[in-house]
């Protein structure tokens, strides 16, 4: 794909609704992306999982695919609803829906398995925990709502890989992902589905113990994949095939 303007990245960073190729699916994937990303994220992963059979739903996050302003304005709980409206829209048109994300969006998929029914979980580089000084700093930064900004090196790297992401990080938006932190610490206990993490080793957002640390606390079946490299958006690295057909092997396995 040739690189696209910011106008055109915008206009992809939209909810999406990708039917399969070839052949009805009674399956359905929702797809969630990560902290200030968009949906082109999980794009990607949708266009293979078409190919391959299955109807994929990439939700937009409350806040996302606009301004990072706009996170000052949201709770962690909109997220939440964002995912539940999506189930309550879809869930009665499939036989199984399936539900997986990146980062954020792989916790926040955790936490709807926990909640809802779904027949199977999978995360691309889940963010599970925030590092011990952060935890600290993100409260005290949310009061003023400052917003942090992301290196030069990442945003040029957005771009090259046609991802809208913001430039800037929301510390309210941070905030609300450490109490979103805590419900999910509660629950991960509660998830039933099967289960399926991959990590990259060489991820800089969210170091490989984050998997390691919600592989411990399921108890539900689970499958822990490192991918040897990777970048944290995984599912525009030239090492997301690897991820990929983990993924395709584990809905398979499901259905």
């Amino acid at each position: 794909m040739n690189e696209m303007n910011r106008d055109q990245l915008k206009e992809l960073s939209q909810p999406f609704f990708l039917k399969a190729e070839k052949k009805e699916s009674n399956t359905l994937i929702l797809l969630v992306h990560g902290f200030g990303a968009s949906c082109t994220e999980t794009l990607p992963l949708a266009e293979f999982l078409v190919r391959e059979g299955y109807d994929c739903y990439g939700i937009l996050l409350s806040g996302h695919g606009s301004s990072s302003k706009d996170l000052d304005k949201i709770k962690w709980t909109d997220w939440l609803n964002d995912i539940k409206d999506a189930y309550d829209k879809y869930s009665k048109k499939y036989d199984k829906i399936i539900i997986g994300g990146v980062s954020l969006g792989g916790a926040l998929s955790l936490y709807f398995g926990s909640l809802f029914h779904v027949d199977g979980i999978f995360t691309i580089n889940a963010f599970y925990e925030f590092k011990p000084l952060h935890k600290i700093i993100t409260p005290l930064l949310a009061i003023f709502k400052k917003h942090i900004p992301r290196s030069e090196q990442r945003i040029t790297w957005y771009i090259k890989h046609n991802l809208f992401s913001y430039s800037y990080d929301s510390t309210y938006g941070a905030y609300q992902i450490l109490k979103f932190h805590k419900k999910l610490h509660k629950n991960i206990k509660k998830i039933s589905v099967p289960v399926l993490l991959t990590q990259s080793q060489t991820d800089q957002t969210v170091k490989p113990k984050n998997a390691e640390k919600i592989y411990k606390k399921l108890q539900c079946k689970k499958k822990l994949v490192k991918i040897p490299q990777g970048d944290h958006i995984l599912t525009v690295d030239e090492n997301r095939e690897l991820a990929f057909k983990e993924i395709i092997a584990f809905i398979r396995n499901i259905n």
